[in-house]
């Protein structure tokens, strides 16, 4: 009998190793002079996947993780979100761009130090580690990712996301921030700028929103130089609009707008001085 009962826990144990031996875990590590590699990765992962997405994050700032977040929102995926403390009023903040995208989000209210840094893909992916999700994670640090990948209901994928169930019940009923529409009227959040070629001298905007938006007398501005948008500008859900020098100065006038192709920065501006969304790039 006793041999029976060890032959047992040996096949248990046994059991629960090739279990365990089904995940598989892949680590990133980045640096100012590696700084792509943890964002494209990430991306890669949102973008692959097909149900759900809930994410707990302290900052959230960077332009492509964001647009990532709003593509899986728009072909279906179950997005909700996490934002620490003041992340819906940051400048360059991707809150409102979720938002208008009509994604849940949560803003942590100000009296928690809220730092949780991690993701739960379709509930079988876990990612988290050091990294930021913000523009500074691509230049001055040195950050960590791990991508924790096992079968539906493991245990790594289960207790991410009873964790994260656990944060959205009990700080949404604290703070009464769950919002799922634009902080403000008129579609002002739901344009974003989508890219920037500054060797090309083109910028690209987009409409996040579903219905079409009026940025007559919005203007581009690199702090330098500015272009203000004529009247019947109008922005089609989802069909990015691309302006270049040639219609922003096609004068070439040295005191007009340029885009420096090592270093510079663009804003898009209301025509009441509001900053709706900004690119930066270079030191």
């Amino acid at each position: 009998m006793r041999n029976v009962i060890l032959g047992l826990a040996l096949v248990m144990i046994l059991a629960g190793s090739a279990v365990a031996q089904t995940c598989t875990v892949r680590t990133y590590f980045g640096s100012p002079t590696e700084s792509e590699t943890i964002k494209v990765a990430i991306i890669q992962a949102i973008d692959g996947a097909r149900t759900s997405l809930d994410m707990a994050l302290h900052s959230f700032t960077d332009d492509q993780l964001g647009d990532a977040v709003v593509r899986a929102a728009r072909r279906g995926v179950n997005v909700r979100v996490i934002l620490g403390s003041g992340q819906d009023k940051i400048l360059g903040g991707e809150y409102d761009k979720l938002v208008a995208a009509n994604v849940e989000v949560v803003v942590v209210g100000s009296q928690a130090l809220f730092t949780h840094r991690f993701a739960v893909v379709d509930e079988e992916m876990v990612i988290t580690g050091s990294y930021d999700w913000s523009d500074y994670s691509n230049k001055s640090r040195y950050d960590d990712v791990l991508f924790i990948s096992c079968p539906a209901g493991s245990s790594t994928a289960q207790e991410f996301t009873a964790e994260f169930e656990q944060l959205w019940e009990k700080l949404g009923a604290e703070t009464g921030t769950i919002v799922t529409q634009p902080s403000l009227a008129s579609g002002v959040q739901s344009v974003v700028i989508h890219s920037v070629d500054p060797a090309g001298e083109c910028i690209q905007l987009l409409d996040v929103s579903s219905a079409p938006i009026d940025i007559s007398g919005w203007r581009l501005s690199d702090l330098e130089g500015s272009y203000t948008f004529p009247p019947d500008t109008v922005l089609k859900p989802d069909e990015p609009y691309r302006i270049c020098i040639a219609t922003y100065n096609p004068t070439y006038d040295p005191h007009g707008l340029y885009l420096n192709d090592d270093h510079d920065e663009v804003f898009l501006i209301t025509p009441d001085g509001r900053i709706i969304d900004e690119r930066v790039w270079g030191d």
